[in-house]
């Protein structure tokens, strides 16, 4: 590990990447907001899986990408380890 990294997991995938990698992704469902940070091929997955996104200033990042979603189910998931 480089210096004092700070290692994350993507909220999609699990996959162990640096904060400074991970890329901020907003899902809102009517009036509610998840924010989930994504890897890079997490984040390509989700833009070719959804119709459009749009742009804001994120909570913890510079900029964060905001999906419209119909329901919590449609969020993306780790598959749970056995």
């Amino acid at each position: 590990m480089l210096g004092n990294s700070t290692l994350i997991l993507c909220d999609a995938c699990g996959t162990e990447i640096p904060d400074k990698a991970a890329k901020e992704v907003v899902y809102q469902a009517g009036r509610v907001r998840y924010r989930l940070e994504l890897c890079t091929p997490c984040l390509s997955r989700e833009m070719k899986r959804h119709d459009g996104y749009r742009g804001v200033p994120g909570f913890h990042k510079r900029a964060a990408l905001v999906f419209s979603i119909t329901s919590p189910e449609e969020l993306p998931r780790r598959v749970p380890v056995h």
